[in-house]
């Protein structure tokens, strides 16, 4: 039986990752190490820009939707339905944006951890 280095619970020898704190097992090298925060650091600006994105599509979406819900008030317009249906959609792409936002914030924490 072995023991994690990090929390020294007893472990089997083929696990990769310890199941009391999550820490990886084996040994890895420079170059992969490297090439791992390489990785981590894409897929972190991916996350923001995708956050970006839906950013600017929440509020386009909530905008355009707020003119069409006004036009529903004025004129009872089918127009306006869809307005609100935008209004929809914008405060899903904004909670979409929270998403991704949150998966940037863990994975650079991770990538500063790496360090």
């Amino acid at each position: 039986m072995l023991y994690c280095q990090h929390c020294k619970k007893r472990i089997d020898e083929d696990l990769v990752f310890c199941p009391k704190c999550g820490e990886v097992l084996i040994e890895e090298d420079e170059e992969d190490i490297e090439w791992q925060d390489f990785e981590l650091q894409r897929e972190v600006e991916e996350a923001k820009d995708r956050a970006n994105m839906y950013i600017i599509l929440a509020i386009v979406l909530v905008t355009l939707g707020m003119m069409g819900s006004g036009v529903l008030f004025v004129s009872s317009s089918v127009l306006g339905l869809f307005g609100i249906a935008f209004v929809c959609l914008g405060i899903g792409c904004a909670a979409a944006a929270d998403r991704y936002a949150r998966r940037a914030g863990s994975l650079k924490n991770q990538l500063s951890r790496c360090d």
